[in-house]
């Protein structure tokens, strides 16, 4: 009986010896990680609301859709400068018609999306748009990448901002 309670105390040492290297041994796990880029996030939503200003002064005015399309395009390229290095997707509209601007550094690129269609345009850089109309469902295709909008009663406005930093990519849809 002597021996077994020797052997519970060396155990029971063992177990606290153990538990107290354990406990001083540390494992980390480290992750570094930018900070968002909050001037691009800013910029995303002044142009969410400068465009929503814009599409409602056609509304309330009954301007044509040519005309609502003539100020879309002109403040497009009024952010420009601030957008150059962004791509952007415009799509703007109600159930009777869509129209969408994609914007690259090169230059403003219009489509109108009908109904069940798609659409392909292809950019002086080689890279394409595809958009797609069904229903009330608008999808528009990016860099490889699905980007979905719903057309509700009224006109809409949605639009996608990319900006490519550093191996990043950020992305806002509103």
């Amino acid at each position: 009986m002597v021996m077994g309670r020797k052997g519970q105390v060396f155990l029971m040492a063992t177990i606290i010896i153990v538990g107290i290297m354990l406990s001083l041994v540390r494992i980390s796990n480290k992750g570094v990680t930018r900070e968002e880029p909050e001037a691009f996030f800013d910029l995303a939503d002044e142009i969410g609301f400068e465009t929503k200003r814009v599409l409602d002064y056609g509304v309330i005015n009954s301007l044509s859709s040519n005309r609502i399309d003539d100020y879309a395009q002109r403040l497009l390229e009024n952010y420009s400068e601030l957008i150059s290095n962004e791509d952007v997707a415009f799509v703007y509209g109600n159930t009777s018609g869509v129209s969408a601007y994609y914007y690259e550094s090169v230059g403003v690129n219009a489509i109108t999306l009908s109904n069940g269609v798609s659409v392909s345009l292809n950019l002086i850089n080689g890279r394409t748009i595809n958009a797609l109309r069904t229903g009330n469902d608008i999808k528009i295709n990016i860099r490889g990448n699905d980007y979905a909008f719903n057309l509700k009663p009224g006109q809409n406005f949605y639009f996608v901002l990319i900006k490519d930093e550093e191996d990043e990519q950020f992305v806002t849809v509103k």
